[in-house]
């Protein structure tokens, strides 16, 4: 899963600290991508440098353009001005000078946004769809530096720091549900050899953004491995993606024209995965030489669907509750990361399944031997690790400031990183409050925020409960949000805070400024260090939890912690 990073309002405090970070990333590890028009009018970067900001220096590896502007009607034809963005809440150059509002203004139109919607640079992003769920936050990001007097290639390089995918664990195949026994059923599509030496199961979505990202890998590693490497496809449309089920059934309706037909289908909906509409889909299938009244009839047979459900079933089964997520012979590997981390894995199956061949295993037999092998090496169904859908691997996560109920003395901390736009989050609220109720004064609940790139109202929802906390009111406001999640706009978080008498001025000053926005970033990223993927994460005295689970799972864990205190 791909996130955001912390910065603290009025002066970022992290910069002193990041920049030297930046400076030593390699070229491969940034993200942005630069192929807008150029125009007349502009210096070269050389001269900018020599005359604007001689003291500016470029953090290594950051591309930088060819030219740097001095004035918006300088810009090539096409790009976006400040007046284009004056009706966009939340961004303004208010209090920058000329010179430091183009200096962000390029910076917005030399980056394409990450966020999967496909509308190319972020300010063409910002321009076309505000609720973006990335490209205000850049904004932000932007402005804020240049109001500090960062020159191009600083804000460049944080805009690239802020986009570059999330990289792997510590952990050899960066695990949430661990190794699991993944059988395929036979609906599900093959690309590649039907016997292979490796098999890939890959768990994905058509709209998800991460999952669009992760294709281009995917495709990289069956053409280096060839005859070696296969890949099964299995659904898992997730709920808050509106045409994700579409896509799913539509790829396992074409199937029944052809295996070659649905993957050039899977193709085509991955390379316009922001529009899905039934419309679309017909579209495309015509263009990939399907028959459309087939496909149509096909689509709405209930045994497509019934299909889909079961993919989803095997999902929630092996821990595949985020998309998207791999299995290489079993052994679990989360989110778009890089091609490096798939083929550390594929390179030790390869020998394995040789060793496999070596001794007479049939080709056609290596892959059920390598998925029991990979099951024997999980913990027991029965541990609470595996209940949680986790490892026995402990984490250090610190309470630090955040949102605490109960005694900071109690044998037990949970931690909580979640987001409030996340349907399994508004899920796992009851739970966390039976453990609240059955194990009073015993356990502590901790709250981080980790809100998702995709949900485009959870990071100004984070920091209007930290706006809340501010005034005393977290837990009342966290209650308010749980309970309204499809109405989380500047509107009603304003009609929620006015609901548990806050203090106005003071809560809409916050959000104004953004005072909180890097704190939400900070937590973003602390999750990200201990491997939170998606949402829910717990971790309960450092046992990662994984997802809306049910009590006993939290229970087996809480008590065994409870009984190591006493002993």
């Amino acid at each position: 899963m791909p996130q955001d990073n912390p910065r603290t309002s009025p002066a970022p405090a992290w910069t002193a600290a990041i920049w030297p970070l930046v400076t030593g990333l390699a070229v491969g590890f940034l993200v942005g991508r630069e192929t807008a028009a150029r125009g007349s009018g502009g210096t070269t970067a050389a001269e900018s440098a020599a005359a604007d900001k001689p003291s500016e220096t470029v953090p290594a590896g950051t591309k930088m353009p060819a030219k740097i502007y001095k004035s918006e009607k300088d810009f090539p034809a096409g790009w976006t001005k400040e007046a284009d963005l004056a009706s966009v809440t939340g961004v303004s150059f208010a209090g920058l000078t000329p010179a430091q509002k183009v200096t962000a203004l390029q910076a917005l139109n030399e980056r394409d946004c990450e966020c999967g919607c496909g509308m190319g640079k972020i300010a063409g992003c910002l321009k076309k769809d505000p609720n973006c769920p990335r490209s205000p936050n850049l904004a932000r990001l932007a402005i804020d530096m240049a109001k500090q007097g960062k020159g191009l290639g600083e804000i460049l390089a944080a805009i690239d720091e802020k986009q570059k995918p999330v990289a792997p664990s510590n952990n050899d195949n960066a695990p949430s549900g661990g190794n699991q026994k993944v059988v395929p059923f036979a609906h599900d599509l093959r690309r590649g050899p039907k016997a292979s030496k490796v098999t890939i199961v890959e768990f994905s979505d058509f709209q998800c953004p991460f999952c669009k990202r992760a294709e281009p890998t995917v495709k990289a590693l069956l053409d280096k491995y060839g005859k070696d490497v296969a890949l099964v496809w299995m659904n898992q449309p997730l709920p808050f993606h509106d045409h994700a089920m579409d896509a799913a059934t539509a790829f396992q309706a074409a199937a029944r024209q052809g295996a070659d037909k649905a993957w050039k289908l899977h193709d085509k909906m991955y390379e316009n995965n922001t529009a899905l509409t039934r419309a679309d889909i017909e579209k495309y299938a015509g263009e990939v030489g399907l028959n459309v009244a087939k496909l149509k009839k096909d689509w709405d047979d209930p045994k497509i669907k019934a299909e889909v459900e079961q993919d989803q079933k095997v999902a929630g089964q092996v821990g595949a509750t985020g998309t998207p997520t791999f299995f290489i012979d079993g052994r679990q590997i989360v989110g778009a990361q890089e091609q490096s981390a798939f083929e550390k894995i594929i390179d030790e199956e390869i020998k394995a399944a040789d060793a496999l061949i070596k001794k007479g295993t049939p080709l056609k037999d290596v892959y059920t031997k390598r998925i029991e092998t990979a099951a024997a090496a999980a913990p027991p169904p029965s541990a609470p690790a595996a209940a949680a859908g986790d490892s026995n691997d402990k984490y250090d996560v610190k309470v630090g400031d955040a949102p605490a109920k109960g005694p900071a003395s109690a044998p037990v901390t949970v931690v909580a990183f979640s987001d409030f736009q996340c349907p399994f989050c508004g899920r796992a609220v009851p739970v966390v409050r039976q453990i609240e109720s059955e194990y009073g004064g015993k356990v502590r609940i901790v709250f981080k925020q980790f809100p998702l790139p995709f949900h485009d109202k959870a990071h100004l929802a984070a920091e209007a409960a930290l706006a809340a906390h501010e005034q005393g009111k977290f837990w009342q406001m966290h209650d308010k949000l749980f309970a309204n999640q499809q109405a989380l706009d500047r509107a009603s978080l304003e009609k929620y805070a006015q609901e548990l008498g806050l203090d106005m001025t003071k809560f809409r000053a916050a959000l104004d400024s953004g005072k909180f926005r890097d704190k939400v970033d900070a937590e973003d990223r602390e999750g990200a260090a201990v491997g939170v993927t998606g949402t829910p994460t717990f971790f309960v005295n450092g046992t990662r939890i994984v997802g809306a689970q049910p009590i006993d799972a939290f229970k087996a864990v809480i008590d065994k912690e409870l009984k190591a205190k006493k002993g």
